[in-house]
C-alpha cells in the first residue's frame, strides 16, 4: 500500500432503525478531525482529489429558517422523508444510503481559488447552503476547459474539451458561498475566469449503499422508496445476481417514481492511444471500474422487477467510436447460459431531469443528451429438457428508450432467449429511438496548425483527437481502409489506416500516429517545394510511387498531393487535374516487387493511396520517373499560423453498421405498441449443420459441417431432416458435438427412410419461436414519421421450427403498425410472414423491398410503399415487391398502393378491391395513381395468375413473359393513369397473338 498517498473516506453510520448516528469528531492515527481540510495544494488538474480528507455528516434533510419554500421549489430541492424500515423491504437508508440531490439551474457561480479549489456561489435571492452540503458531490455544467494531458489518476475528465468535472464540497462558508475540491476555470485554461448563471447538482453518491443493499445476506427481495425521491451515483453501481433470486425496486406514494441518477456526465474512459482498450486509471478513482448494472448469473430463475426510474447522465462528449462510456442494464457474458425468468425495466420518464433544466432555464444546455445505457449484452439464455426449451430467458422493456446503443443482446447457443419491447397502449406507443445525433461523423470549425510535414496539433476548445478516435484510424484494425480525413482551408487531407502506419513500421505500432489529445501524425507527408517522389523498393517509407495505371496516371502513397500541383521530370512540368483516395491489399501492394517480403502476402490489410491523373503522358516506367515538387497547394500550411474553420470527418457518416439493436437470427423477438428509429442488425448464426453423406438403414454416427456451437451434449435429442422430402427422424446423442466439422455420434436407430447428403441436423431447443411486430412504426428521431428503414432480422429458425412441427403458428407476424419487410429470397429457411391489421409497408433501407408469399390472415390487405413530393419536403419514392413461388396463392385483397408495387413468381395473385392512391404535390393529389407491374427481375414467370375484381390501378407488363405463362382476369376493374403509363395499361407481351385475349382479361 502506498503510504504516501492520502485515503478519502466517506462514513455513514446508522443506528438499528437505520436512522443516522450525529458524529462530531472522529479520530484517525491520532488525529481528530471534525470539519477540517487539508490546504495542501497540487499544482496538477487530475491530483485535486487528493487535496481533501472529508467526512461528511449524513442527516434527514431539515429545512433551513433562512429559505423559503418558494426559493427551494425554484432550484428543485424536494424534502421529502425517507421510507421507514420493514421486515417486508428494504430502503437504501438502511444501508447508508440518502436521496440528497438538489439540482439549481442559472443559479450558481464558478470562480477558481488557486490551484485547487472553487468557490461556488448561490445567485438566488435567499441563502440556502447548510452544513448537510458538506461530502456532497457536484456536477456542475460544462464551466471547465480540461488539460490535453492523458487523466492517467486522479479526478477523471475528457482530455482537451470544455468539459464537466465532479468536484467535492468542502466547506460551507455561509448560506450563499461554499468551497469545492476543484479549481473550475471558467473555459480558460490560461487564464481562469468567473462564470455565473451556470447549473449544478449536489448530491450524495449511493453507489456503495446500492452495493451493500445487493450483497447483504439479508437483503430482502423488495426495495422501496418514496415517490420522488432521486439517489445520485457517481459511476454505475454494481447489483452482482445470484441465481434463483427476485429483485423488486418500487416505488411509496403518488409522483414520479423513485430513481437513481446515473453521474459520469462527460466521463472519459478512452485507452492512452486512441484504441478502446485500457481505460484510464482516473475513471475508476472517479466512478469505480463497472460498467453494468445488473450481473447476472449464467443459471437458475433470475426475476427482476425495475419500476423506479433510472436517470442517465446528463452529458456526454461526442465521440465517433472510443472514449465516452455507454454502460450497460443487463449483462450475462457467460458463453453458455442457462438463466431465465423475466427481467422488467420500466423506462417512463428518462428526460426528468432535462424536462427540469428546460422548465427553470427556458432551454437546454449545449452538449446534453440524457441517453440510457444499453439494455443489455448476452449470448443466449433459458433452460430445455434435452429436446425443447422449456423456460425462456425473457428481458421485457416497457416504455421508452432512448440512446446512442440500445441493444447488443443475442442467442448464440439456444432459441431461449426473448427480447420484448412494449409501449403502454395502441395509442400510447412506446419510443425506442437511436440517438443518431449523439453519433458525430462530421466535426466543423476546428482550430489547428502543421507543426511540420506531419504533426498537426490542435488549438480548439470544443474537439480533442480523442473525439475522432476509431476502430480503423487508431484502433486495431488493419483491415479497413481510410475511414477518417481532415478538410484543410478547403483541401482533403487523409489520415490513412492502420494499414498503413503497421506495413512500415509493424504490427500494433503506436509510433506512427504518434496519438495524443492535442497532437497527431499524419502518415501522408505534405509536400514542399524541392521534394522528391519516386518509388523506393528498399525503404517502404520512401516508397512514394507504387503503381501507373496509364500514362498519365500514377499511384501516389505517403504523400498529401492535390489537384493543382506542379511537378518536373525530364525536363517537363506535369500538373495534377484530378485525385482519388483508393486501396489496395498488402498483396496488391507486393506486386510492385518481384520477390515481395513474405509479410505482404496478406489480402487482409489494406493501404490507402491517391491515385492522381497528370494534364501530360509519362511514357516512362515506374521505377525511373522522379517527380520533384514545383508547387504544393498545401505547402502554405507550414507557415506555423493557426488555420481556422478545419474539419474532421469520418467517412461512414450515419450510414454506419446500425445500432438500434444488434441481435441475431436465432433472438425470440417482439415488439407491441412502439415507435422505432434505426436499423435492426443481425448476424447471421444459424444452429443447424448439414449431413456430410447420405444416411439410410441404421445409423450410430455420420459425418457433419460445422455448427459453430458446442451446446449439443451427450443424451440430447436432435432431428435429422431433409427440407425438400419433408422426412425427419429424432436421435439421441451418445457423445458431445464439438461443433467442428467431425463425426456425430448417436444412439443406434434404423432411419425411416433416405435422406440426402446436404440433409439437415439440428436441435428443437436452437430454434426461436417468436417474432412478432404489433403496431410497430418507423420514425425519424425527431419522431416525425419515417418511411425508409431496415430490420435486418431474418429468423430462418422460426422456418425450420414450423417445417419440424408442422405447426403454421411459428411465422413472422406483422400486425398494423408503418414498417418494412425484406425476404431474403437465398435462405434455405426463410421465414413466412403473416401481415393483419392493414400494415403500412414502407422501404427496407439499403435492400430490394421483396416480400416472399405474405400470407394476409384477416383479408384487410396492407398498404404497400410511399411517395412524397413538394416544393418544400424531400422527394420520397418507395416502391415494393411481392414474389409468389412454389404456386402459392398470394391474397392481396382491399390493399392499397402509394408508389410502384412490382409482381413476380409462379403462383396465384388474388386482387379484390385493390386500389392505387392517387401521386401527391404538394398535398395536393393529381389525376393518376400508381402501377400494379408485373417485372421478371427474381424468377422466370412460368405460371402466374392475377384474379381480382372491383379494384382500381394502372397495369404494366414490364417483361417479355411468353403467352399463356401470365393470366390476367379482372372484373369491374377500372384502369386509371399510373406513373408514364398515362393509358393506365402497358405490356411488352405481343398483343397481336391470337391467343393474348384468352389469359389476358381485364373488364370495366
Amino acid at each position: 500500500m502506498n503510504h504516501s498517498k492520502p485515503l478519502h473516506l466517506t462514513i455513514s453510520l446508522n443506528d438499528a432503525d437505520g436512522n443516522p448516528v450525529p458524529i462530531e469528531t472522529i479520530e484517525i492515527n491520532g488525529k481528530i478531525f471534525s470539519a477540517e481540510f487539508s490546504d495542501k495544494k497540487e499544482s496538477q488538474e487530475e491530483k485535486v482529489i487528493e487535496d481533501a480528507v472529508v467526512v461528511p455528516i449524513v442527516t434527514d434533510a431539515v429545512e433551513d429558517e433562512k429559505s423559503t419554500p418558494k426559493e427551494k421549489d425554484k432550484i428543485g430541492i424536494q424534502e421529502i422523508k425517507p421510507v421507514d424500515s420493514s421486515d417486508e423491504y428494504d430502503t437504501l437508508e438502511k444501508f447508508g444510503g440518502n436521496a440528497f440531490h438538489r439540482m439549481f439551474w442559472g443559479t450558481l457561480k464558478y470562480e477558481a481559488l488557486g490551484d485547487n479549489r472553487c468557490k461556488v456561489t448561490y445567485q438566488g435571492e435567499e441563502g440556502i447552503f447548510s452544513p448537510e452540503y458538506i461530502g456532497m458531490w457536484l456536477e456542475p455544467s460544462r464551466v471547465h476547459r480540461s488539460s490535453f494531458e492523458y487523466p492517467e489518476r486522479g479526478r477523471n475528465y475528457f482530455p482537451g474539451a470544455l468539459t464537466v468535472v465532479y468536484s467535492r464540497v468542502l466547506e460551507v462558508l455561509d448560506d450563499k458561498n461554499l468551497l469545492v475540491d476543484f479549481p473550475y476555470n471558467g473555459g480558460n485554461l490560461e487564464s481562469p475566469k468567473v462564470m455565473d448563471k451556470q447549473d449544478g447538482i449536489f448530491f450524495f453518491d449511493n453507489r456503495f449503499a446500492i452495493e451493500s443493499w445487493a450483497s447483504s445476506i439479508g437483503r430482502k427481495s423488495t426495495l422501496k422508496a418514496r415517490a420522488g425521491q432521486v439517489y445520485g451515483v457517481l459511476g454505475m453501481p454494481k447489483i452482482v445476481v445470484p441465481p434463483d433470486s427476485t429483485w423488486n425496486f418500487e416505488t411509496l406514494g403518488e409522483g414520479p417514481s423513485a430513481a437513481i441518477h446515473l453521474m459520469w456526465s462527460d466521463a472519459f474512459n478512452g485507452d492512452k492511444y486512441g484504441r478502446g482498450l485500457e481505460q484510464p486509471g482516473s475513471f475508476s478513482e472517479t466512478f469505480g471500474e463497472n460498467g453494468a448494472l445488473f450481473h447476472l448469473p449464467d443459471m437458475g430463475k433470475v426475476d427482476i422487477n425495475f419500476e423506479w426510474q433510472f436517470l442517465p447522465s446528463n452529458y456526454s462528449q461526442r465521440v465517433v467510436q472510443f472514449g465516452s462510456p455507454n454502460g450497460l442494464i443487463f449483462s450475462d457474458s457467460s458463453a453458455f447460459s442457462y438463466q431465465y425468468g423475466l427481467k422488467r425495466f420500466r423506462n417512463t420518464d428518462q428526460y426528468r431531469i432535462r424536462k427540469a433544466m428546460e422548465d427553470a432555464l427556458g432551454f437546454v444546455r449545449p452538449g446534453t443528451s440524457f441517453s440510457m445505457p444499453n439494455q443489455g449484452y448476452c449470448n443466449g439464455g433459458g433452460i430445455h429438457d434435452e429436446r425443447d426449451v422449456k423456460e425462456f430467458c425473457t428481458y421485457r422493456f416497457e416504455g421508452d428508450w432512448y440512446s446512442k446503443d440500445l441493444n447488443n443482446m443475442k442467442a448464440r447457443q439456444s432459441g431461449g432467449l426473448r427480447i420484448e419491447w412494449e409501449g403502454e397502449s395502441s395509442d400510447q406507443r412506446g419510443r425506442f429511438i437511436e440517438l443518431e445525433s449523439l453519433k458525430p461523423f462530421r466535426f466543423e470549425g476546428i482550430r489547428l496548425r502543421m507543426l511540420d510535414h506531419q504533426t498537426i496539433e490542435l488549438d480548439d476548445p470544443n474537439f480533442s483527437w480523442y473525439h475522432l478516435a476509431c476502430q480503423e484510424w487508431t484502433g486495431g484494425t488493419s483491415t479497413s481502409s481510410e475511414t477518417v480525413h481532415l478538410i484543410v482551408d478547403g483541401y482533403r487531407v487523409g489520415l490513412n489506416s492502420n494499414g498503413d502506419h503497421w506495413l512500415v513500421h509493424g504490427d500494433e505500432d503506436l509510433s506512427g500516429v504518434s496519438f495524443s489529445a492535442r497532437q497527431v501524425k499524419t502518415f501522408d507527408k505534405i509536400p514542399t517545394i524541392g521534394d522528391i517522389i519516386s518509388q523506393d523498393l528498399d525503404d517502404f517509407s520512401k516508397n512514394g510511387i507504387i503503381g501507373k495505371k496509364g500514362p498519365n496516371i500514377l499511384e501516389i502513397w505517403g504523400w498529401s498531393v492535390q489537384k493543382g500541383d506542379v511537378f518536373t521530370f525530364a525536363g517537363q512540368k506535369f500538373e495534377i487535374i484530378k485525385t482519388n483516395r483508393k486501396w489496395k491489399t498488402w498483396a496488391q501492394f507486393a506486386e510492385q516487387y518481384s520477390s515481395p517480403p513474405s509479410r505482404l502476402k496478406r489480402g487482409d490489410r489494406r493501404v490507402t493511396y491517391t491515385e492522381i491523373e497528370l494534364d501530360k503522358p509519362i511514357d516512362d516506367p515506374v521505377s525511373s520517373i522522379e517527380l520533384k515538387v514545383e508547387k504544393s497547394a498545401l505547402g502554405h500550411l507550414l507557415n506555423g499560423r493557426v488555420i481556422e474553420g478545419c474539419q474532421a470527418v469520418w467517412n461512414f457518416g450515419n450510414d454506419s453498421p446500425g445500432h438500434l439493436m444488434y441481435t441475431d437470427y436465432n433472438v425470440n423477438m417482439v415488439m407491441r405498441n412502439v415507435e422505432i428509429h434505426g436499423m435492426i442488425r443481425s448476424t447471421s448464426r444459424p444452429l443447424w449443420t448439414e449431413i456430410s453423406d447420405e444416411l439410410s438403414g441404421t445409423i450410430k454416427s455420420f459425418s457433419v459441417g460445422s455448427l459453430g456451437s458446442d451446446s449439443w451434449k451427450k443424451g440430447m435429442s436432435v432431428v435429422l431432416f431433409d427440407p425438400h422430402s419433408g422426412i425427419k427422424e429424432e436421435l439421441v446423442l451418445s457423445k458431445s458435438y464439438s461443433g467442428k466439422a467431425e463425426r456425430v455420434y448417436v444412439e443406434p436407430k434404423e432411419l425411416s427412410g433416405t435422406f440426402p447428403k446436404g440433409s439437415i441436423l439440428t436441435c428443437m431447443y436452437s430454434l426461436c419461436s417468436e417474432a412478432r411486430f404489433e403496431n410497430v412504426f418507423f420514425v425519424n428521431e425527431d419522431l416525425s414519421p419515417c418511411y425508409s428503414e431496415r430490420i435486418d432480422y431474418r429468423p430462418q429458425g422460426l422456418r425450420l421450427r414450423q417445417l419440424l412441427t408442422d405447426n403454421d403458428g411459428f411465422r413472422v407476424k406483422i400486425k398494423g403498425g408503418r414498417i418494412s419487410w425484406y425476404s431474403n429470397l437465398d435462405n434455405l429457411f426463410e421465414p413466412e410472414v403473416e401481415l393483419s391489421n392493414h400494415p403500412h409497408l414502407v422501404n427496407p433501407k439499403s435492400v430490394v423491398p421483396v416480400i416472399l408469399n405474405p400470407i394476409f390472415m384477416d383479408k384487410k390487405g396492407a398498404r404497400f410503399g410511399f411517395q412524397q413530393k413538394g416544393t418544400k419536403i424531400q422527394e420520397l419514392y418507395f416502391p415494393n415487391r411481392v414474389v409468389v413461388r412454389d404456386q402459392f396463392e398470394v391474397d392481396l385483397s382491399n390493399s392499397e398502393i402509394q408508389a410502384d408495387l412490382w409482381i413476380e413468381g409462379n403462383g396465384k395473385i388474388i386482387l379484390d378491391r385493390f386500389k392505387s392512391l392517387n401521386f401527391e404535390e404538394n398535398n395536393q393529389e393529381m389525376a393518376y395513381g400508381f402501377n400494379l407491374t408485373i417485372q421478371e427481375r427474381f424468377s422466370k414467370i412460368q405460371k402466374l395468375v392475377l384474379k381480382g375484381k372491383e379494384g382500381s390501378s394502372a397495369l404494366n407488363v414490364a417483361s417479355k413473359i411468353p403467352i399463356g405463362a401470365l393470366e390476367i382476369d379482372l372484373k369491374d376493374w377500372k384502369l386509371q393513369p399510373g406513373i408514364f403509363n398515362a393509358g393506365g395499361f402497358q405490356t411488352q407481351q405481343n398483343k397481336n397473338d391470337p391467343d393474348y385475349k384468352k389469359y389476358i382479361k381485364i373488364e370495366s
